[in-house]
């Protein structure tokens, strides 16, 4: 086992970082030379390559579930290798990433290159670097925006984070509050400088987003400002017919009321409101649900019959549940000195879980907290061994 001396001596290395980055590309090429295609597992693979013919062909979307920036993506590569290149470089430059939001965090160039080292070889990371879907643009955005939260690069932060919004539109309830966080916690600003990164956050929204509120508004005739999937992914959870948490087996004939509803915008509330009633009508039953999404969330290894085998089961088991403990360990012990810096990946982690408690939540919805959980895993060891060596030394 190395010693922290070490261990300081390789993070030290001025080729370490790039050999772990290169590895990681590594053995995201290996796979997606190994691992089939995984498009009729996974259908919104297809469907967002369906978007980007779309996009393309029409300037539409398509379909009022998506937003657009992955299909956009998709629209200028073409599926196939172009776009699974593109893909791989956004997880290989997570790895980056996350080094250096790790090192801004903590300072701490040994818990830097230990994240970065776990997030090269995550399984999940790897996987979903292959299968065409948006979760790997989300997180590298995602990531990309906190650090420059961290490093007080408030307008870079705005922009990666209207961009992860218009990649997925879960990002956009907590974004303001991080950067009323980051802004007055982490760098001090006063209310009034605090006011001001606010306002900047919101002016860099809007100037970003007005390219697809014109689109909404040219195939809705009204203002959408995010897209129209909320209602039926609340619905899909909280309906009579939803036994598991998970997804609703039998949402067709759950739907079929709403068939007649032929305007978007009017079958979104619709859906809504149902999901809205169906939880007042019955909040023990709904309780009850919250609790198995809970559940299905946080569950270490795929519910899906697809992903159940063994095999799944065993590298979810050795790469998810270490990584959680560890995080775990360093956020009740030494993650109270930390508390203050580590707040906003907690914050999100919380958030992410509750929103899935309401909505429909499953392995792959967790996924973008997982970086943060590299993170604090990576610290976790670091503090770990410390702390086992400082005992050594003393017997």
């Amino acid at each position: 086992m190395l010693s922290l001396k070490q261990i300081d001596r390789v993070a030290a290395t001025q080729h370490a970082l790039p050999i772990v980055v290169l590895a990681g590309f590594a053995f995201r090429i290996a796979a997606a030379l190994i691992v089939p295609d995984q498009s009729a597992t996974l259908g919104d693979a297809i469907a967002y390559r369906e978007a980007g013919h779309s996009l393309w062909a029409t300037g539409h979307l398509g379909t009022p579930f998506y937003m657009p920036l992955y299909p956009a993506l998709v629209a200028v590569t073409g599926p196939g290798w172009v776009q699974l290149l593109i893909d791989i470089s956004l997880s290989t430059a997570m790895i980056w990433l996350i080094y250096e939001l790790t090192k801004q965090i903590f300072g701490d160039k040994r818990a830097a290159l230990m994240a970065a080292a776990i997030a090269a070889v995550y399984p999940f990371f790897i996987f979903y670097s292959i299968v065409g879907l948006s979760e790997t643009l989300f997180m590298a955005l995602l990531v990309a925006a906190y650090l420059c939260w961290y490093r007080n690069a408030f307008i870079s932060a705005a922009v990666f984070s209207v961009l992860a919004i218009l990649t997925r539109p879960i990002f956009d309830p907590l974004a303001p509050i991080l950067v009323i966080y980051f802004a007055f916690v982490i760098s001090g600003l006063s209310i009034g400088g605090t006011a001001k990164q606010l306002a900047v956050y919101a002016a860099v929204y809007c100037v970003m987003m007005i390219p697809w509120w014109v689109h909404n508004y040219n195939v809705y005739g009204n203002f959408v400002r995010l897209n129209l999937g909320s209602g039926l992914a609340l619905f899909s959870a909280n309906n009579s017919s939803n036994l598991t948490g998970g997804f609703d087996t039998k949402l067709n004939e759950s739907l079929a009321p709403f068939d007649k509803i032929s305007d978007p915008i009017a079958r979104d509330k619709a859906l809504r409101d149902a999901a809205f009633k169906y939880m007042k009508d019955d909040p023990q039953r709904t309780l009850v649900q919250a609790s198995k999404r809970f559940i299905r969330f946080w569950y270490p290894w795929p519910y899906a019959d697809e992903y159940g085998s063994a095999k799944y089961k065993v590298i979810s088991l050795f790469s998810f549940v270490p990584v959680l403990l560890l995080a775990l360990v360093y956020v009740i012990s030494g993650g109270r000195v930390q508390f203050r810096r580590i707040a906003p990946l907690l914050l999100f982690c919380a958030y992410l879980t509750s929103l899935h408690m309401v909505f429909p939540g499953s392995l792959r919805y967790r996924l973008p907290l997982e970086p943060f959980l590299v993170i604090l895993a990576a610290a976790g060891i670091i503090d770990l061994k410390s702390r086992f060596q400082a005992k050594v030394a003393y017997a």
